[in-house]
């Protein structure tokens, strides 16, 4: 990591970088620079031409206020990490959202101010300014932003933010873009607060799971370049969230070694390494098991595609990070089977853990189970599986933005 000193008199600190030994196959070793920029930094705007929107402008600002609401996703796991990189997200994978909400007001003016109230306050000034530069919008925004304040532990507060951001600034602006464009746009110019300099944003990695999620709700299985290729609701399914106590639980809660240099560094060395040995197995169980049980509904065996991923690949790298070569996250997924959890899986990096069900005697056992494991009911969360996706208010009547007719992928 190249770091550069502070300064003496209080001035913001310099920007930093991290350098990034990438290693997949045998003969894959490359260096991946993740940089340090402020807010609305124009190299780190992608142009919409880019990855293939077309460009459009918005003249007129008219005074518009919304309100969003969008579901937290898991994100089970990735097809192949091979397949993203910086400026380049992918990757495809599984994904689904929960009723654990992020909430956004965007209000549009005349004054080209960004003004921002709320929390992630750097994403909102940059994602305002990312919308104004695409579409040379000459007005402003008022941002007021809460996520669900539980961040880098696998629930995506990150992704559904700037989801939440986008539709409502989009809405305020009269729809310029699609569903698929948006997703676009955010998975081309993903970012996280830099771990390093609390002034700064970082580039991130993004395989489109959490738009597509938070979005459009439900389970969602999705192919490389950020494309949708199935839904399904889990209708009647209850979801229990929960975060075991791991080695690493307090680098995660704190928000340490996670944006930056720990999680980029297992993903794209330990991760890419062994999808570079199994994606063709792991695609083989996505296309040949999980789809069609996802095509009749068939909860059991979608658990039973699940459980093969979750050994397999880049999520048993995922797995094995949080100490004994994955063995505390591994006796959890187990027993939840045995309980009879027809569901079950870490998302994303961790080490949030899920159990999906519909039968309520398996519930009640679950619950049972972890507290007999000493989880504290702050570490449990009993939800659902939301299978509306992301929703507007507008002058006290919301509608789900799914639904909507313009709504394209």
């Amino acid at each position: 990591m190249k770091t550069d000193d502070k300064s003496q008199n209080n001035e913001i600190a310099p920007k930093q970088s991290i350098n990034i030994e990438i290693i997949g196959g045998p003969f894959d070793k490359i260096t991946t620079v993740l940089e340090e920029f402020e807010p609305g930094q124009n190299e780190f705007i992608r142009p919409l031409e880019s990855f293939g929107v077309e460009p459009r402008s918005v003249g007129e600002v008219e005074s518009r206020e919304v309100e969003v609401t969008v579901p937290s996703r898991l994100h089970p796991t990735v097809l192949d990490m091979n397949r993203f990189n910086l400026n380049k997200p992918g990757g495809g994978g599984l994904g689904f959202a929960i009723e654990v909400y992020m909430h956004a007001k965007v209000r549009s003016t005349k004054n080209p101010d960004i003004v921002v109230k709320g929390e992630r306050t750097l994403l909102m000034q940059h994602y305002g300014l990312l919308f104004k530069q695409l579409l040379n919008y000459p007005g402003g925004f008022e941002i007021e932003l809460h996520d669900h304040e539980r961040r880098h532990i696998g629930m995506g507060s990150s992704i559904g933010s700037m989801v939440a951001m986008a539709i409502g600034i989009n809405e305020v602006l009269g729809r310029p873009f699609t569903g698929r464009e948006l997703r676009r746009i955010i998975g081309y110019n993903y970012c996280e607060e830099s771990p390093i300099g609390d002034k700064y944003l970082l580039p991130g990695f993004e395989t489109g799971m959490g738009a597509m999620a938070s979005i459009n709700g439900g389970w969602i299985l999705g192919t490389d370049d950020l494309e949708m290729a199935y839904r399904i609701p889990l209708e009647d399914t209850k979801c229990i969230a929960f975060i075991p106590d791991v080695p690493t639980l307090e680098d995660e809660f704190t928000g340490k070694d996670t944006a930056a240099a720990s999680e980029a560094e297992l993903l794209l060395r330990r991760g890419r390494y062994l999808d570079s040995l199994q994606s063709g197995v792991k695609s083989q169980i996505l296309l040949c098991d999980m789809l069609p049980a996802m095509i009749k509904g068939d909860l059991k065996t979608i658990g039973d595609s699940m459980f093969d991923l979750c050994y397999l690949g880049s999520k048993r790298a995922e797995c094995e990070t949080h100490g004994s070569f994955g063995a505390p996250v591994y006796g959890y997924l187990s027993a939840l089977r045995e309980i009879g959890v027809e569901i079950t899986g870490m998302s994303s990096v961790g080490p949030t853990l899920f159990a999906l069900t519909r039968d309520d005697e398996t519930y009640s056992r679950v619950i049972k189970y972890l507290k007999s494991k000493g989880i504290a009911d702050s570490r449990i969360i009993e939800t659902s599986v939301d299978n509306v996706g992301a929703r507007i208010k507008e002058n006290g009547v919301e509608r789900p933005f799914q639904t909507e007719g313009w709504l394209q992928g």
